[in-house]
């Protein structure tokens, strides 16, 4: 029981108080993608540990015995039809059933409204696609547009999409730079951690935690796709492509390098640490991270491991 107390604890306040550490982090300009390791595995393992602890407080564990894996949610059963369970407690369960239940209609109901949402763009995603296949390997697709714009759009293959006044207004190595942000999207899977953070969000809303995450997803992708870029092409480059094409429409089902806090993200390429540096340190930092963020979930297995071990042997 001390056990469940201290893991629940654990989980609320991650849940009302996580967000704290990170955007605190994100202010001292910590490595982007370390950021962006801490939120994704908090969110995914936050709302998996959330599930699994009421799982395990409907089990009455300690009021009946179970001879099998197999016959343990038998067992269960029995004890509360035979009324070997106290009434407080068969009260709990229900309860934690209810909640369980109610967690995974509104996560069902997200990922269907998702599902929708992919399938509304997919004749247009695929059409862009059948455009593309003209153009040489890991060329973008290039659209008549006077605007300068790129976005990337995720799948297999990914795609880039970049418009002639992209080459038109911007010098050759901020163009250079563009690609390579939009490029970096595409391999850090960038659109799938943004999909995973909107979607926890609209399941679960009463969440802190979980409803501050779509937002910093989105801000850290761009910072992070930026430091990619200003470490093929140079920063300079990097802040003039952000100067030029800051504020043009960015599609529903993509990532677009001119979207978000451009003031910020050019500060942040002027910042005076060696890019090699930050490469270095980004690998421990990101290790750590994940190690931190792991934690609540690993807690929360290896107390599932316990507590139906216990009920069978």
């Amino acid at each position: 029981m001390i056990g469940m107390l201290a893991v629940l604890f654990a989980g609320t306040a991650v849940g009302l108080h996580g967000h704290r550490p990170l955007l605190w982090l994100a202010e001292r300009r910590v490595d982007p993608t370390i950021l962006l390791v801490g939120w994704s595995l908090l969110s995914i393992g936050l709302v998996a540990s959330t599930l699994a602890m009421i799982g395990l407080l409907a089990l009455p564990m300690d009021e009946h015995e179970a001879s099998g894996l197999f016959q343990l949610v038998g067992g269960c059963w029995t004890a509360v039809t035979t009324g070997t369970v106290p009434a407080w407690q068969q009260t709990a369960a229900g309860i934690s059933l209810i909640m369980a239940a109610a967690m995974l209609a509104r996560l069902g109901k997200a990922i269907a409204s998702r599902v929708r949402s992919v399938r509304r763009h997919a004749p247009h995603v695929e059409q862009l696609r059948l455009l593309a296949m003209s153009s040489s390997a890991g060329e973008p697709l290039w659209v008549a547009d006077h605007r300068a714009m790129a976005m990337s759009i995720s799948g297999r293959p990914g795609l880039i999409i970049a418009s002639d006044g992209l080459r038109a207004q911007l010098p050759p190595e901020a163009v250079v730079a563009t690609l390579e942000h939009e490029r970096a999207h595409l391999r850090g899977h960038h659109h799938a951690l943004v999909t995973i953070a909107e979607t926890l969000a609209a399941a679960l809303p009463w969440c802190p935690f979980l409803r501050e995450a779509p937002a910093a997803t989105r801000d850290l992708v761009e910072l992070a796709a930026d430091a990619h870029a200003a470490r093929r092409c140079g920063p300079e480059a990097v802040q003039v492509a952000l100067r030029r094409i800051t504020g043009q429409p960015v599609l529903p089902f993509g990532l677009a390098m001119a979207s978000r806090l451009t003031e910020l993200r050019i500060s942040r390429l002027e910042a005076s640490d060696p890019w090699a540096v930050r490469h270095l340190l980004r690998w421990p930092g990101t290790l750590a991270m994940a190690a931190g963020a792991l934690v609540l979930p690993a807690a929360t297995t290896w107390l599932g491991f316990n507590v139906v071990l216990c009920a069978v042997t």
